[in-house]
């Protein structure tokens, strides 16, 4: 898979995690939490999950690109503290099973509980699949229902056979970075490298709700406070161009009222939208705004519709289902 999984464990893993994330990493075990790595100025490092596996262990799932700089960073802050940092990506590959037919299918190959009461979103647990075991989390960068599954390299390709034996009848369709890429977009969920860098602030990013001000001493606390207590400089918009025949990747110019006000950080097709999807930053007092905006494609200014709330199931709905 595209993910890194790093492997903190010992007396103060969670000592650890909650200086260097920015989410509270005091939770049960089998909570996923979603969190960054922040840096002393608020800018973030590193978008990752966190899953806490038993008292003193937890998975770090970040993406392949950054995980040795996400290793070493959290290395570097372990310091003294009873902890061990261990990069697990070879020991184990994921299988997302995404969708609405996601929970029929999950129940076909395995005799644990999906339903929504017995599987909340944001938990993870082991279940049996064939003659193996995964751990599943739900959660989504898809925006729809959906588990990851965490299986051990030696059983992958059997659970992978498995799931494609049971779900001949469901209408399954085998999909890569792109297809991905065109759905998260759609929801508005942030890409690290595009949408936030070490250069953007996490409150300026939308991701305030994912950072727990009351939590002390972890890294860009104070940056965080003062940002919110001054107001966002520039916010993160969600544009949907009204021409469905363009196309976006990023670096495009953003207009309002045309004028110059910034540029895509990343661009998609959105297949159920039905036309391209960009995200991009632009100043905050402008960002609410509901009309008079344009994108610039190959020297042509398109009318865009922006939001700052995902314009694909706001209320994530389809994904909590």
């Amino acid at each position: 898979s595209s993910f890194g999984k790093i492997r903190v464990e010992g007396p103060d893993a969670e000592r650890l995690l909650n200086h260097v994330c920015g989410n509270d990493m005091s939770v049960p075990v089998g909570k996923i939490v979603y969190t960054q790595f922040l840096n002393e100025n608020g800018g973030i490092e590193a978008d990752v999950t966190v899953t806490r596996l038993s008292e003193t262990a937890f998975i770090v799932v970040t993406p392949a690109a950054t995980r040795l700089a996400d290793q070493t960073r959290l290395a570097a802050h372990a310091g003294d503290l009873r902890v061990t940092v261990t990069d697990a990506t070879a020991a184990e590959g994921v299988l997302a099973v995404m969708g609405p037919k996601s929970r029929d299918l999950m129940a076909r190959i395995s005799p644990a509980d999906f339903s929504s009461a017995a599987f909340p979103f944001g938990t993870a647990r082991e279940v049996e699949v064939g003659f193996g075991l995964a751990r599943a989390h739900r959660v989504s960068y898809v925006g729809e229902l959906g588990w990851e599954l965490y299986v051990s390299a030696d059983m992958c390709a059997h659970i992978f056979e498995v799931i494609q034996e049971e779900a001949h009848d469901l209408g399954p369709t085998l999909v890569g970075m792109h297809a991905m890429d065109s759905l998260r977009i759609e929801k508005a969920f942030r890409h690290f490298g595009h949408d936030i860098t070490p250069e953007d602030h996490v409150i300026d990013a939308g991701l305030g709700f994912a950072v727990k001000t009351d939590k002390p001493g972890f890294i860009g606390r104070d940056a965080v406070l003062r940002r919110k207590e001054a107001g966002p400089e520039m916010r993160m918009v969600q544009f949907l161009l009204t021409d469905p025949e363009p196309l976006l990747y990023h670096n495009e110019p953003i207009l309002k009222d045309g004028e110059f006000v910034g540029y895509t950080s990343s661009g998609a097709y959105g297949h159920a939208l039905g036309a391209a999807v960009g995200m991009g930053y632009v100043p905050a007092a402008i960002a609410a705004e509901d009309h008079g905006w344009e994108i610039e494609v190959a020297g042509t200014r398109v009318a865009a519709r922006a939001s700052l709330r995902p314009m694909y199931d706001p209320r994530s709905e389809r994904m909590r289902a």
